[in-house]
């Protein structure tokens, strides 16, 4: 199979790692692009439908930075209100040539603390940064930090990149 060109919407080295993997595991050879581009949302989203917007922005902006891409792909993290709780989650976006969503999924959630949530909304901050500087670790992690170590953002958001690949790559079949 000839290689797909992939540009994602993200300079982030642990975001394009977690891309590399996800189509590694897929079975699919993509020679990925990462490219500087505006999510046009806040850049600490606090809800489902911002981060949603913020990684199908990313995925359209960073096509549109390519000049031979095949798809673009956009990855937003944020926070949503759920139970009266907040949770760190974030969105996979894949895009076609024209635009259009052919993939999305969503990563696992983890609680997020109220002092991070606090502490966000009162420095007009970043959960990443936040975890940075409370939990004591090197990259912008929160899964990392609240896991006690164990599990980092790259693996959630492999998943989640990978479960985004079914309608268009894995099992278009069962889409039709």
């Amino acid at each position: 199979m000839n290689s797909i060109k992939i540009a994602v919407g993200t300079i982030s080295k642990l975001k394009l790692r977690a891309v590399a993997n996800a189509f590694n595991r897929a079975g699919i050879n993509a020679k990925i692009a990462g490219y500087q581009v505006k999510s046009d949302v806040p850049k600490q989203p606090f809800s489902e439908k911002e981060i949603v917007a913020g990684a199908t922005n990313r995925a359209q902006n960073a096509l549109g930075k390519s000049k031979d891409a095949d798809y673009g792909l956009g990855i937003e993290s944020g926070i949503a209100l759920k139970n009266k709780k907040y949770f760190e989650l974030a969105a996979c976006i894949v895009v076609n040539q024209k635009g259009e969503i052919v993939g999305e999924a969503f990563s696992a959630a983890v609680e997020t603390p109220t002092k991070v949530v606090q502490l966000i909304k009162a420095n007009d901050s970043e959960a990443g940064v936040v975890a940075q500087e409370l939990g004591g670790i090197q990259e912008k992690d929160p899964f990392l930090w609240y896991t006690g170590k164990k599990m980092g953002r790259d693996k959630i958001l492999e998943d989640a990149i990978f479960l985004a690949l079914c309608r268009e790559f894995l099992n278009p079949e069962a889409y039709k």
